[in-house]
């Protein structure tokens, strides 16, 4: 159920939740059963620059099915802000599975994104993220930082990125964690590091993307370390993916798209992992 009055809406239920750029609340839209909240969340224009949003979640819907939904106890805050050169966002996203051992993981952090012009046929994107993290139990509790830099050059139809993650590691015994994130979007489609290595993980990759005859094309190039080298432990391999997608209407879609991930050092515990997808996309408006 959703309420509005003036520039402030109310939503009751289950819903879609998704924030900034899916980094730590997102729907994993690409899968079939995409991840969904059960909740109450507040979202606050402000002003025409500033926004407002809060969200108490009671139950995680996951992509496994029923039986891997997670009962929770979740506040998320999250206040944005449009300036001329891009938009500034500050969270704290305070996570706590709902049963009787103490836990928590409590994420404060800030992102600022935003695109220029440079010339005509030439736009510069740009991004930077700060984020701090603690995650307590009844026995232990860690602090782990996060850093995520990128730069995209837009030029006559061709893009070019270039990028820098870090999900940093307290002491090698843990690493920042993003559970409710849309995790295939990001280091590697192979989904080799949907959980954090306790080492903690470093992406540095590039991209590049354009349309040809109405397909579009993208390759993008990962290279993975750990943040905090333990015995054994450093180089956590290298990934290439590949995309070929087209729209073909307004209900037709298809693509493929193909991850290849080549393995580090062997106390990582990965081997080298190839996947691939074939997908025909139908949409029809029902009204």
């Amino acid at each position: 159920m959703k309420y509005g009055a003036g520039k402030t809406s109310v939503t009751v239920g289950r819903q879609v939740i998704t924030l900034d750029n899916h980094r730590f609340v997102g729907h994993v839209g690409w899968r079939q059963d995409r991840q969904t909240f059960d909740g109450v969340r507040v979202l606050s224009a402000l002003t025409d620059a500033l926004a407002a949003e809060y969200a108490y979640l009671s139950k995680r819907n996951r992509i496994f099915a029923e039986d891997k939904d997670v009962d929770a106890k979740d506040h998320l805050f999250n206040v944005s802000y449009k300036t001329g050169l891009g938009k500034v966002s500050a969270y704290a996203y305070l996570l706590e599975v709902d049963q009787d051992a103490e836990n928590g993981i409590d994420t404060y952090g800030v992102r600022f994104a935003g695109k220029k012009e440079i010339s005509e046929g030439t736009t510069l994107l740009y991004s930077a993220e700060l984020a701090t993290q603690e995650s307590e139990s009844a026995t232990t509790s860690y602090d782990a930082e996060y850093l995520a830099l990128e730069l995209d050059a837009a030029v006559k139809g061709i893009t070019a990125k270039l990028g820098y993650e870090q999900l940093g590691s307290d002491e090698g015994m843990y690493g920042f964690s993003t559970p409710l994130a849309t995790g295939h979007k990001f280091n590697g489609w192979t989904d080799q590091f949907l959980g954090t290595p306790n080492q903690g993980l470093v992406d540095t990759y590039v991209s590049v993307s354009t349309k040809l005859a109405g397909f579009k094309l993208a390759a993008t190039y990962h290279d993975f370390s750990a943040d905090e080298s333990t015995a054994g432990v450093d180089d956590f391999g290298s990934e290439l993916d590949l995309l070929v997608a087209k729209k073909f209407n307004k209900t037709y879609s298809a693509g493929f798209k193909y991850g290849m991930y080549s393995a580090g050092d062997a106390g990582t515990n990965k081997v080298d992992t190839d996947k691939a997808w074939l997908w025909l996309r139908c949409e029809v408006l029902i009204s």
